[in-house]
């Protein structure tokens, strides 16, 4: 199931299943957030409860899609791009090159959780910007709590991708 965050003038904010170009809303006040934390049993029926009932759908293009998870509690950024590393290191050396520990465990930081921005909402620039630069991310969004875990073991921590 793909789940979205979505506002439209009649709901506000809410969270849907998107189906084709459907969307079949959760109950109100529920966020994606409120539904993580376990094996993704709350999850999947929360989306198959939904998918059931025809009563609150949306066509997706009515809707303004916002990120899944608006304001998530903790982002992580990883550097994870061998040119994006080697660019990085060259801004303070030109003659720098990566370093080897990164190929064991690649460098990350925290970013700013309010500085998500969904697909259908606007980008802001501040007043005044004669340049303007951004980067578009892919998420794995973490289910349910861990530590020290396997690759294997990890994966299945893993709630969704956006």
């Amino acid at each position: 199931m793909r789940f979205v965050t979505y506002t439209h003038p009649d709901d506000g904010e809410r969270v849907g299943v998107l189906d084709g170009d459907l969307i079949h809303a959760l109950e109100p006040g529920l966020r994606l957030l409120d539904l993580l934390g376990d094996d993704g049993e709350r999850l999947g029926a929360a989306g198959r409860r939904a998918l059931a009932d025809p009563r609150q759908v949306r066509k997706a293009g009515d809707v303004t899609l916002r990120a899944p998870i608006p304001q998530p509690p903790t982002v992580r950024d990883f550097m994870t791009f061998e040119q994006h590393v080697e660019g990085v290191a060259k801004l303070t050396d030109p003659q720098a090159t990566i370093p080897p520990q990164w190929y064991e465990a690649p460098a990350f930081y925290f970013t700013n959780p309010y500085a998500i921005i969904g697909p259908d909402e606007p980008v802001p620039i501040a007043p005044g910007s004669t340049a303007f630069d951004l980067e578009l991310e892919v998420a794995a969004v973490i289910g349910r709590p861990g530590t020290s875990l396997t690759p294997e073991q990890a994966e299945a921590h893993i709630a969704g991708y956006t």
